[in-house]
């Protein structure tokens, strides 16, 4: 089943870094030029085109025409026969999203169009292949598969808790990366309902993490508001902000937050570390990862307080993280299916259109998934060794579902690209 997953690494969307000196096509001819090119990239697929008369260059420095055919070949392999390709939608200028269908099952794709003529194709991109009815069993197996440990769920979110339609290991507490700032989320929006803050408060820049993210290039001292850091907290997992966030609402609101939201082990995550707490206790080595492990939470706040965080903000974030899985059983944070979509569901209940709006940013979903729902939000969050994904949909009756799985391996990096997959065929499972 996951023999042809490594190929789709090789599918890219190259943006173009040079200023474009050739006269770029006439706006009303993109569209038709769009559907040719997607016709011919199915050629191409099918043997029947060289790839060098669509594929520009640039792109097949990169993706090479014996790639895209061992890409092709497997795709058939696990699909069948690619038979045509639908669901034609155009996204801006040059880009465009379709499915390509296949005997026995669907791959959404996208492509982008180098903007100088001929317009030849800069970026081609296939989300995954979902097998024709696809099922909630099939995903089961798929996930009991996985090496490490591994888990996901559906729920139906109403009027009492959560509803478990189905899942594997959902009561297992899995470390969830990133996936810990629902909580400082709910704890900000619960404090903005209750009249404490707002969102266009403004606080200065300070006590920054590990180099990455927005918040990190601004000089310190900058003025952001609390919208601002909450959706780049969000949207692209800005760890600055993030610290920010968890300083301003504090550990008491945090420890409410994650028990009012059902968390079955709340003293996982008392307390509520920052990121760049994680990354020093992380580059402390293995004694001082389980020390911290076998403390309560009392005297992890301690252990923290003692921590030196100097020079954290400047540090190479390669001293810990890219070379394999770090203490993620000792020092993460750490949520189940079913806590994950407890703090969703509480997200859902508040009722605040800028928290929908802020988990709306980044919906981490191909277009044509999304488009079965109403509202997608999302977040997730990664390290080697994690990932997890979690959606808070809503469906086109107005009924709502948080679809969820994280997977973890203390032995070697996961494959993001695999789980991304699998969470993908879920979300379109649960629809």
């Amino acid at each position: 089943m996951n023999r042809w997953l490594g190929c789709l690494r090789w599918i890219m969307v190259l943006v173009l870094g040079s200023v474009v000196t050739t006269t770029a096509l006439a706006a009303d001819d993109r569209e038709a030029l769009l559907r040719s090119r997607i016709a011919e990239v199915v050629a191409v697929m099918r043997g029947t085109r060289a790839p060098a008369d669509t594929f520009d260059a640039r792109f097949l420095a990169e993706v090479p025409p014996d790639k895209l055919r061992a890409l092709s070949a497997q795709l058939v392999d696990q699909g069948g026969a690619l038979e045509d390709w639908t669901d034609f939608r155009r996204e801006q200028a040059g880009s465009a999203t379709f499915t390509l269908r296949f005997a026995h099952g669907t791959a959404p794709a996208r492509i982008e169009l180098n903007p100088a003529a001929p317009g030849l194709v800069s970026g081609f991109r296939i989300f995954g292949l979902t097998p024709a009815g696809d099922t909630l069993d099939r995903l089961e197996a798929e996930f009991a598969a996985l090496p490490g440990k591994a888990g996901f769920a559906v729920y139906r979110l109403g009027d009492g808790a959560p509803a478990l339609v189905g899942g594997r290991n959902a009561d297992k507490a899995l470390a969830v990366g990133s996936s810990f700032k629902l909580y400082v989320l709910a704890a900000l929006v619960r404090q903005v309902k209750d009249g404490a803050r707002r969102w266009d408060d403004v606080v200065p820049v300070s006590g920054k993490s590990f180099p990455g993210g927005t918040v990190h290039t601004l000089p310190d001292g900058a003025p952001v508001t609390l919208h601002t850091l909450a959706s780049l907290m969000i949207a692209i997992s800005d760890n600055s902000a993030t610290d920010m966030l968890v300083r301003l609402v504090g550990q008491e609101a945090l420890a409410r937050e994650v028990r009012l939201s059902g968390h079955a082990r709340p003293d996982a995550l008392a307390p509520m570390l920052t990121t760049a707490q994680l990354f020093a206790l992380k580059r402390g080595g293995a004694p001082m990862a389980a020390r911290y492990a076998k403390a309560s939470p009392a005297e992890r706040a301690r252990l923290l307080a003692a921590l030196d965080l100097s020079g954290v903000a400047q540090a190479d974030p390669g001293e810990v993280f890219g070379h394999g899985p770090v203490a993620i059983d000792s020092v993460e944070w750490f949520a189940s299916s079913a806590d994950l979509a407890g703090v969703m569901d509480d997200l859902r209940r508040f009722d605040s259109r800028e928290a929908l709006d802020i988990l709306a940013v980044n919906p981490a979903m191909d277009g044509a998934t999304g488009r079965a729902w109403s509202y997608v939000g999302y977040k997730g969050g990664s390290e080697d060794g994690v990932i997890s994904m979690t959606w808070l949909l809503r469906g086109r009756d107005g009924a709502w579902k948080v679809v969820t799985g994280s997977w973890n391996d203390a032995r070697a990096p996961v494959d993001n690209q695999r789980l991304e997959m699998l969470m993908r065929r879920l979300a379109k499972v649960a629809g």
